[in-house]
């Protein structure tokens, strides 16, 4: 399979040169394989495809949604968005945008047990913890008086993060999510941020692809129109 997936990305590439050299043709054109987190692109790159599409009649997408990290080379994509501090240093990279990971908890879950004011008030408390998260349970903040560690007690985890969100909502716990996720539940009040004192990591998002010499006329599109569409975004303005 992952010899025919890789033949599949040659014939591609094979495509997109017969295109630039037919009649001094270099419109972006052939099939583009991209790998993106489920909920950044349901919920942000939904409606950027119909606009890349339209920009580009030549260009076809097969787009798979999955939490998952991926090897873009063995699996035969052209690219991938990841969100991470930096992605892997055996591919290249763009950035998109950043976003910051936020803890909090609805109302009626604060009411019920509290609000928690130090990193260390969270072992009172239920936490849904994403699975795919690098530091796991143990979560890592910069605070006033410097670093700290605490070691949570999850509740329940989940390798989706819309699962997490819908049981914070749902009152069950404390979770800890980005803030490209969290900002309209945050806004209308449905979250509310806890501990803001104490900041954890900001992720950045990038568009990532293989090392390559002469990059497919079809991947380089691609990127640059991503990189206007999130040229502006709002999701840390709360």
């Amino acid at each position: 399979m992952l010899y025919l997936d890789r033949c599949k990305q040659i014939v591609s590439a094979l495509e997109d040169a017969d295109q630039m050299l037919t009649a001094g043709n270099t419109d972006p054109a052939g099939l583009l394989r991209i790998n993106v987190p489920q909920t950044f692109g349901v919920l942000h790159l939904v409606k950027v495809w119909p606009c890349l599409l339209q920009r580009y009649p030549g260009i076809k997408l097969d787009i798979t949604l999955s939490d998952r990290i991926v090897d873009i080379i063995e699996e035969g994509y052209d690219m991938a968005i990841r969100i991470a501090r930096l992605p892997s240093s055996s591919l290249i990279y763009r950035k998109l945008a950043s976003t910051r990971i936020v803890v909090c908890a609805s109302p009626e879950y604060l009411e019920r047990h509290g609000t928690p004011l130090h990193p260390e008030d969270l072992k009172d408390h239920m936490v849904l913890g994403y699975s795919y998260s690098a530091d796991k349970d143990e979560w890592h903040f910069d605070g006033p008086d410097g670093p700290v560690s605490v070691k949570t007690n999850v509740r329940m985890h989940a390798n989706n993060g819309d699962t997490c969100v819908a049981a914070a909502l749902a009152g069950i716990g404390i979770t800890r999510q980005p803030t490209f996720m969290l900002n309209d539940h945050i806004r209308s009040g449905k979250l509310v941020r806890v501990m803001p004192d104490y900041t954890a990591v900001e992720l950045g998002i990038y568009a990532v692809y293989p090392s390559r010499t002469h990059l497919p006329a079809k991947v380089r599109a691609t990127i640059d129109f991503l990189v206007h569409a999130f040229e502006e975004v709002t999701w840390d303005d709360h």
